[in-house]
């Protein structure tokens, strides 16, 4: 029912060696007890400096579900891609054509089983089908009779608020969620860390079980939105102390804190799809009840604020499967029938990976090989701050999909989509000094009355519509003026 290590590896072996053209096997630190730890990408077409998203399962050992949906992942989009037939699990659906926008514009990283010794230990005769973390020895602990003293947690053990203890953290050696000696000590926590630091990542996952959770930051303390300091780098870590001071609450940017809720919940309508699963959308700190530190998720997510040269990841976790309550935690997280739970998790993660595109990007920064950093920060120092502005960015990346799918299916379209982006690039870096000219308005409409003759839903060709009728308000404009006047005008909905 469920896969060991070895037939996890077996499917990789397979995979990468009969489509070598679309996947890529990468080998990171072994694990404790010296076995070897794979992570898989998947990519169609060319480009550099492609946008990533890297989704990891099987940090913690008894969860079984989610490293089989994660290789299974790998074999449905290599399949989807090469077949042209798109993906479905139950009632969730993307055609061919979105599976190739995913395939040819990111690069997706899979990390199926993080913690190899602790599956083996779950999955061996005579193991402890509950256990949790890797298989560290611990010279020198002291545990209660019956409790195993071996063992770090991978999901504490990163470089964030590291030692900060509270309700499921711990520098105790005999619990389930103990910390380990070093942040990254352990090498099944610094994989994430390597993967991260040696590619571009955009988005990141780490998938877990159970209780029916899309989650995002923070865990180690509430979120809120409105005083950017103090932060978590003013706070002490390191000591095996509760979060001090205790009130603290971790800043989040109001655009963030949106761009997390809009995915999530995107995610979440995706899993509902399958077959009415109803998942929830929460904050780490919220679901754990407390401080959490250590995790994955906040890692990534706290990298640019640490250092704002870094690229920013938006990092979230998902808990797969429900709660079915106290007593029946193992058929929690390891049920007699898992396929439903794993077409779930999967529809979730293709969910991600579809929102994870960002065609300016793509078309500037990949095919084009310039940056479209002006039109980055003009988007968000001019429409992010304000409710409606960061409307008009969703209403915006709501058709993008199918609109990239158009361009990157006709030569013409491509090549006349990079020169105008290249036009909008300087315009953007002009700001407040350079005008829109009544030859760019022409231009830009006659390209996307081209997309909207090829577009197939009618929410696609309406959005072209109202770009248009913007863009004809534009003659004579600055940049500037143009998106903080959007910023103050109420968007539309499809």
């Amino acid at each position: 029912m469920y896969r060991t290590i070895a037939q996890l590896d077996a499917a990789i072996d397979t995979l990468v060696s009969t489509r070598p053209d679309l996947c890529t096997r990468v080998t990171l630190n072994n694990s404790v007890e010296r076995r070897p730890i794979h992570a898989l990408r998947l990519r169609a077409g060319g480009g550099e400096n492609r946008r990533g998203i890297l989704i990891v399962g099987g940090m913690h050992a008894r969860e079984l579900m989610n490293p089989d949906a994660i290789a299974e992942l790998a074999f449905d989009l290599a399949q989807a891609y090469t077949s042209e037939t798109g993906l479905a699990y139950g009632g969730a659906e993307w055609s061919a054509f979105d599976v190739r926008i995913m395939m040819e514009t990111l690069d997706i990283w899979l990390l199926p089983c993080a913690n190899p010794d602790g599956r083996n230990h779950v999955m061996k005769t005579g193991g402890f089908k509950m256990w949790r973390k890797n298989r560290r020895d611990n010279p020198g602990a002291v545990c209660p009779v019956g409790v195993d003293p071996k063992g770090v947690d991978p999901n504490r053990n990163c470089d964030f608020m590291w030692r900060v203890v509270g309700p499921n953290t711990s520098c105790n050696t005999c619990s389930d969620s103990f910390v380990g000696s070093l942040p990254f000590s352990e090498p099944e926590a610094n994989n994430i860390h390597l993967l991260w630091d040696t590619h571009r990542i955009d988005v990141f996952v780490d998938v877990h079980s159970f209780s029916g959770f899309v989650l995002f930051p923070w865990g180690h303390a509430p979120t809120q939105t409105t005083q950017p300091l103090p932060n978590f780098t003013n706070l002490l870590f390191g000591f095996c102390r509760p979060l001090d001071p205790p009130g603290h609450q971790e800043y989040m940017s109001p655009s963030d804190q949106v761009k997390y809720q809009t995915v999530a919940n995107r995610v979440a309508d995706a899993i509902r799809a399958v077959r009415g699963s109803n998942y929830v959308l929460k904050t780490i700190y919220q679901v754990y009840n407390g401080t959490t530190t250590g995790t994955s998720t906040d890692y990534a997510y706290s990298q640019h604020i640490l250092n704002p040269a870094l690229r920013k990841t938006f990092a979230f976790a998902f808990e797969t499967g429900p709660d079915l309550g106290i007593g029946r935690e193992l058929e929690s997280f390891q049920p007699a029938d898992p396929e439903p739970i794993k077409n779930d998790t999967k529809a979730g993660l293709v969910a991600l990976i579809q929102q994870s595109v960002c065609a300016i990007e793509f078309i500037g920064e990949t095919l084009h090989a310039r940056t479209v950093e002006s039109i980055r920060a003009a988007c968000d120092e001019l429409l992010e701050p304000s409710e409606k502005g960061r409307g008009w960015i969703d209403f915006v990346s709501s058709v993008q999909h199918e609109l990239l799918g158009i361009v990157l299916s006709n030569k013409v379209l491509t090549k006349r989509a990079m020169s105008l982006l290249g036009r909008v690039q300087k315009l953007s870096a002009a700001r407040g000094k350079a005008t829109v000219s009544a030859t760019d308005v022409e231009d830009g409409i006659e390209f996307l009355e081209s997309l909207k003759s090829r577009a197939t839903r009618p929410e696609v060709r309406e959005a072209i519509s109202v770009v248009n009728r913007q863009l004809k308000k534009a003659s004579g404009q600055t940049v500037e003026t143009i998106l903080k006047k959007l910023a103050k005008s109420n968007p539309p909905k499809l």
